[in-house]
């Protein structure tokens, strides 16, 4: 079972999903603790505050850099369900997130600036964004070429 497309091109992904996560709310945690300090206005808290935050970026972004990119959240709801073999709707924000090999088969409500639109994620659909396949504009059609004319007259 092959996956062809742009899967192919852009295989990498992240090994371990623990760490990933881990990492990830560690940043959160620690970016608002520099947003708490600006907010204070205390100069050596908010030194420390982007200090620590500059390094676990770091060690971040090294784990994370040129690898396709799943959202953490997404990627641990979906391997839960995979290990208890249900298939329910996940309602995502996250219209970046790359399409994995292990989505295939779910449903995936990905939010488009109104709706959340269910996407059901097939084996050609791995290595596209979330995003794609939920558009944010509605097209409604060319006006007629005869209201044009009658405009003009």
């Amino acid at each position: 079972m092959g996956f062809r497309g742009a899967w192919n091109k852009r295989n990498k992904l992240i090994e371990d999903l623990d760490k990933f996560y881990r990492l990830y709310k560690k940043t959160q945690r620690i970016y608002k603790k520099v947003r708490y300090a600006q907010k204070r206005k205390d100069p050596e808290m908010l030194e420390r505050a982007i200090k620590k935050y500059n390094e676990v970026w770091e060690e971040y972004r090294k784990l994370v850099n040129k690898k396709a990119w799943v959202h953490p959240k997404l990627w641990k709801k979906i391997r839960e369900m995979n290990e208890q073999g249900e298939r329910k709707v996940i309602k995502t924000y996250s219209r970046s997130t790359t399409i994995i090999p292990e989505f295939v088969g779910h449903t995936i409500a990905v939010h488009n600036g109104k709706t959340f639109i269910p996407v059901y994620i097939t084996q050609d659909m791995v290595g596209h964004k979330l995003g794609e396949f939920a558009p944010t504009r509605t097209f409604r059609g060319h006006p007629e070429k005869t209201a044009k004319a009658v405009k003009k007259k």
